[in-house]
């Protein structure tokens, strides 16, 4: 997919400005251009993201772009009716007004709401084609993915299968056959909480009460009908800016803060599904307990400095022995678990024995021109059981491979 920002502004000294803000604050390359000219479609294609000033010489390019589908934000110099009437005329993502230093930061700020929403996938469900219709062209200009479906229990179905495509927001109507809007918020959020899957209801009811009763079952929020465009995308946009900001505060709350590996708040969540599949299916499961040997010595001897350097350093060499299915995080202290899952008994005791060969292999530099060498002592079951039982188990395994001379993996029976 092209990466790249087109910024069309006779404004030198604007677009400089803005260019040096996206390239900071984006993954984007981004050219200027200062006049406008016609695009050849192979220059046309080159961009992903049009930022262009609003005026009589720009606009033929903006009717094109807009027909073409092309992602075009807009900057214009004044707010005023006449300028927003014809700028809504035409299938954009937004429009902002340039009359303010903080200018280049907020089009930055929409410049990455637009990249990031590529990866989002919207659930759109109503009865009426022209609704549907309509919603499409408008997530459509907010590079947003979305599924459209005809009613409540066709959405409720293609949530519940295994096979459909992960959605992160719903938008849906109220009144539809088979199951409305308020029967399928009750299904969703005894699934997905107010957090792990956003809801907007749109409705042209103006009962108060009714409107309650939707936010009270679960709904993020109410988009009355019929709509202002301005306004729909505003509250997806804010909604899925949230959610953006829980997710961030989630990953932040289940990350080790020293090593950048999940912590153990991480493993008791989403280990524990991971243990109910594989018992379920009949799946083989391994846990896996890791203690640094000796840590307790590198921190008096070399200070803590060097301890968290040797901390980061363990993690890093046992992340290189792993399986991308595998989750690895820091338990706590100088201790890590490792589960693995569909891991047979043979390839989990390779995939130890691998980890242990390369910490003791790998020296951890701590300035001077010295070096010092760690090793681990592991302790691992493939018996399940639960999940307690089986972390009870590595760790008695792990202590006697300490007790046994240390650097060593021992099996649980």
């Amino acid at each position: 997919m092209n990466n790249t920002t087109l910024i069309i502004d006779n404004n030198i000294d604007f677009s400089q400005k803005l260019k040096s803000k996206l390239q900071t604050e984006l993954t984007s390359e981004v050219d200027v251009i200062n006049e406008y000219r016609e695009l050849t479609p192979d220059e046309s294609s080159k961009y992903h993201l049009y930022i262009i000033r609003f005026n009589p010489q720009t606009e033929q390019l903006i009717k094109a772009l807009s027909f073409e589908d092309k992602t075009v934000l807009l900057t214009v110099d004044k707010d005023t009716k006449e300028s927003r009437d014809k700028i809504l005329s035409y299938v954009i993502a937004d429009y902002i007004v340039t009359d303010s230093p903080q200018s280049p930061k907020l089009i930055s700020s929409v410049a990455n709401r637009l990249s990031r929403n590529r990866k989002v996938n919207v659930l759109v469900v109503d009865d009426s084609k022209l609704i549907l219709t309509h919603i499409s062209m408008l997530l459509e200009s907010q590079n947003l993915n979305f599924i459209l479906v005809g009613d409540g229990q066709e959405a409720w179905e293609y949530i519940n299968d295994p096979k459909s495509t992960k959605i992160d927001l719903i938008i849906t109507d109220y009144e539809m056959p088979k199951m409305n809007g308020y029967e399928l918020i009750k299904h969703i959020r005894e699934k997905y909480s107010i957090e792990e899957l956003p809801i907007l209801v749109l409705s042209g009811t103006e009962d108060t009460y009714m409107i309650t009763r939707f936010l009270k079952a679960g709904a993020n929020d109410y988009i009355p009908k019929p709509f202002i465009n301005e306004e729909f995308i505003g509250r997806i946009n804010n909604t899925l800016s949230l959610l953006d900001m829980f997710n961030k505060i989630k990953n932040m709350a289940m990350t080790d803060y020293l090593t950048g590996i999940h912590n153990r708040v991480y493993f008791f969540e989403v280990g524990a599904k991971i243990f109910d599949v594989s018992q379920r299916l009949g799946h083989p499961l391994a846990i896996a307990m890791i203690d640094i040997d000796n840590f307790k010595s590198v921190n008096d001897t070399y200070g803590h400095e060097v301890g968290d350097r040797a901390l980061i350093h363990v993690a890093n060499t046992i992340t290189k022995s792993l399986r991308r299915s595998d989750i690895l995080v820091r338990f706590g202290g100088e201790e890590f678990v490792i589960m693995l899952p569909n891991c047979k008994e043979e390839m989990t005791e390779k995939i130890m024995n691998n980890i242990c060969k390369r910490v003791a292999q790998a020296s951890l530099s701590i300035g001077n021109n010295k070096n010092i060498n760690l090793t681990v002592s592991i302790g691992v079951t493939s018996n399940i059981t639960s999940l307690d039982e089986m972390i009870e188990k590595a760790d008695s395994s792990m202590y006697i491979a300490k007790k046994s001379g240390k650097n060593r993996v021992v099996k649980a029976d």
